[in-house]
Parts: structure tokens; C-alpha cells; sequence
């Protein structure tokens, strides 16, 4: 256990962390504008808003490992390999995004979802009210929405095949995010278009090449938990 947390750690943060400009571009634009429609930027209700969204990170991935240990014991090693292999290859798909060399596949069903999930009311509410509890709130809505980088994460955590460790990478995940999130204001003052590119287009690379390297070596026959470990 305590190998598979170290592998988990040096996997998870780092993926979220690469991944966190998608995560800018994707939601930041609705915490952005909460953020600007007040006289400075709260940090404490970024902070809350943050914590909403590892909250559902961490019952996302609980959910998926309790699912990944039911398939573990009825498929053994190979579900893992292949769970893994969706992962590694929802990470390349997302990388290619993320790069703008392929067009967002899920950009339609985050749109749909944003609207029966109601962002944009509560984000406006969010806008007018002083309490923290609608920043939270905000946090757990926008754990919902589709995402590539989130869906390889929840495979990598059906694949971890223990509900407990599922749920602790989902929040290695989500804390590895968090630097850019809280970030978002001041990077949409500055960044320029060019840069943001040039910055995203990097990250797409890590990334890419972090999921090919968990295609190959789960074909490889290394368990998908020590891809990043050995």
C-alpha cells in the first residue's frame, strides 16, 4: 500500500498539475469573472471553491474504486491493464487537445451539463453574495463537469482496483490543479493569447508523453501503478 501511495503521488500531482492550464481555459473563465465582479480577489472563496472541487474529485474516485475492485475480483490483473491502457490513451486524446492539434470531444456535453447543472445561475449568485458556503457549492458543480483529464483520471483510479487509494488520487489529482486555479485572475490579466498557447502546448507534450509511456509499459506487463515509479 504504502508503495502503491508513493507511485499514486508521483503520478496524480504531476498530472494535474500539467493538465491545469485545460482546466484555466476550461472553467476558469466562469471563476474569473466571479473573481473580477468584486473589488479585489477573494482568496478564501477561491480557496473554498477549490475544496469543492477535490470534494468531488474524492467521491469520484471512491465511486471508481469501489467499482475497480469489484472488476479486479472478478477480472484480475488483465482489467487493470486494460483500464490502465484507457487511461494512458484518454490522456493522449487530451494532450492533443490540450495542444489544439484535436478539437475538444466532449466541448458539447460540458456545455449541456454546465446548463441542467445551473453553473452559470449560481456562479451570478455566487457574483452577488458575501458568505463563502455558494464559493463551495460553486466547487462541487464544477467537479461535474466533463473532462478529459479528469475521465483518464478515474480510469488510472478504477485501475488502483482499493476504493481508498482511488479516492486518495483523486485528490492528489485535484490539489495538483489548484496552483493555476488560484492563479486565474492574475493569469487572465497577463498571460497573452501567445503565451497561454505556447505555455498550453508544453504542458500537452508532458502529458502526452506521460500517456504513452502508461500505453507501452502496461503492454508492457508493469503494473499501471508503477509507471511513474520505476
Amino acid at each position: 500500500m504504502t508503495e502503491s501511495l508513493l507511485s499514486a503521488v508521483m503520478l496524480m500531482l504531476p498530472m494535474g498539475f500539467m493538465g491545469s492550464l485545460h482546466c484555466v481555459g476550461m472553467c476558469g473563465g466562469l471563476v474569473s469573472a466571479v473573481s473580477l465582479s468584486r473589488d479585489r480577489v477573494w482568496w478564501s472563496g477561491l480557496l473554498l471553491y477549490q475544496l469543492g472541487r477535490v470534494t468531488t474529485y474524492a467521491l469520484l474516485g471512491l465511486v471508481a474504486g469501489v467499482a475497480g475492485a469489484a472488476l479486479h475480483t472478478f477480472g484480475g490483473d488483465m482489467v487493470q491493464r486494460l483500464l490502465a491502457i484507457l487511461a494512458g490513451s484518454l490522456m493522449i486524446v487530451f494532450a492533443l487537445n490540450l495542444g489544439g492539434w484535436l478539437p475538444d470531444p466532449l466541448r458539447r456535453l460540458s456545455g449541456w451539463v454546465a446548463r441542467h447543472l445551473g453553473l452559470v445561475r449560481l456562479a451570478q449568485h455566487v457574483a452577488g453574495s458575501a458568505g463563502a458556503g455558494g464559493w463551495y457549492l460553486l466547487g462541487l458543480a464544477n467537479g461535474l463537469l466533463p473532462c478529459g483529464l479528469v475521465y483518464a483520471a478515474l480510469s488510472l483510479s478504477l485501475a488502483a482496483g482499493h476504493a481508498a487509494l482511488a479516492a486518495i488520487m483523486m485528490v492528489l489529482f485535484g490539489l495538483g490543479t489548484i496552483p493555476a486555479m488560484m492563479l486565474v485572475p492574475s493569469l487572465f490579466r497577463r498571460m497573452t493569447s501567445a503565451m497561454r498557447l505556447h505555455a498550453m502546448r508544453a504542458a500537452a507534450v508532458m502529458i502526452l508523453v506521460l500517456g504513452v509511456m502508461m500505453v507501452v509499459r502496461t503492454v508492457m506487463h508493469v503494473h499501471p501503478m508503477h509507471t511513474m515509479a520505476g
